[in-house]
């Protein structure tokens, strides 16, 4: 049932310059803790003397941009939604402390019809509390998947040709403005579960959909419920994360393009490699390509990112 006062989430819906929010995030304990266990991300943590784990520094940005993705559903029935998550973009302008209040906000830009799809496209941002920029998204997705195209087949169009290639097995686990074109960058690997998954998508406030039920996931051609794209996303910023260290956090950029689907109990590695340096504004932007394979060789989702690097 439609939950009242909500609307279906449709293409035919979805309204140019719709606007989103303000919504405040505050990134407190809990949150943290939650993305912690659903992403296996404990960067942002420690092990404090009582043995349990407490959030320091920064938060890891992509423990922020999965809700700042779902404004949409302020709007529309978060219940109701069988879409298809295309392509994700993000930049990152200022790190972010634990325990600050984030103001989101967000509209619709773009919607346009490709070989029987209908795509939507939402712009986001957040600000702290000085009113400034730390995050900007842009996230296209297919709203409401179409009669007669099946679920999880790989309809997403790169944005750019990157295609998982064979490595060096000599690997660098940093990347910096001297880290030569062609270094090749050392794997990320994810177990995925369901468990996780549940807590990712919304099982705080009983989210229902392909990612946590089996039956609904079944019922639109899906052997399983099926990761949400935006957790490959948010794997790839830890990676890029942890390649470029602090300086992502106010420079960083990525872009993602989901191929196939991932399911619980997948196996997924990320490899990457350093593709181009580029000057910028007297220093230097490293750019790496990278993308997600899973135990049976195929790839689930490419992408790039970069970052302002020193040498």
């Amino acid at each position: 049932m439609t939950r009242p006062f909500f609307k279906e989430p449709t293409y035919e819906n979805v309204l140019v310059g719709e606007a989103f929010g303000p919504v405040t995030l505050t990134l407190d304990d809990f949150f943290l803790r939650s993305y912690a266990y659903a992403l296996d991300d404990y960067s942002g943590m420690k092990l404090a003397r009582d043995g349990t784990l407490q959030p320091v520094g920064h938060v890891p940005p992509h423990m922020i941009v999965s809700d700042l993705m779902q404004i949409f559903l302020t709007v529309y029935d978060r219940d109701k939604v069988v879409g298809l998550h295309q392509k994700e973009e993000v930049e990152h302008f200022k790190p972010v402390p634990v325990g600050a209040t984030l103001t989101m906000t967000g509209s619709y830009t773009e919607k346009y019809m490709k070989r029987g799809k209908g795509y939507t496209v939402l712009e986001c941002v957040a600000r702290d509390e000085a009113g400034d920029i730390v995050i900007r998204q842009r996230s296209t997705e297919v709203m409401r998947v179409p009669e007669g195209i099946r679920v999880g087949t790989g309809l997403a169009q790169p944005e750019r040709r990157v295609s998982p290639r064979l490595l060096r097995a000599e690997r660098a686990d940093a990347v910096s403005a001297a880290t030569p074109v062609g270094t090749a960058l050392k794997s990320l690997t994810k177990v995925v579960r369901q468990a996780q998954m549940s807590v990712f998508t919304g099982a705080d406030f009983h989210k229902q959909g392909i990612h946590t039920n089996l039956e609904i996931a079944r019922a639109t051609g899906l052997r399983d419920c099926i990761a949400q794209g935006m957790m490959e996303s948010c794997w790839a910023s830890q990676y890029l994360s942890t390649l470029f260290g602090p300086t992502f956090l106010s420079t960083g950029r990525h872009f993602m393009t989901y191929l196939a689907p991932v399911y619980p109990r997948d196996t997924i590695t990320l490899e990457g490699e350093v593709v181009s340096q580029t000057p910028e504004s007297g220093q230097m932007r490293t750019e790496v390509e990278f993308w997600l394979v899973n135990q049976d060789g195929q790839t689930t989702g490419v992408g790039f990112g970069s970052a302002i690097t020193k040498y």
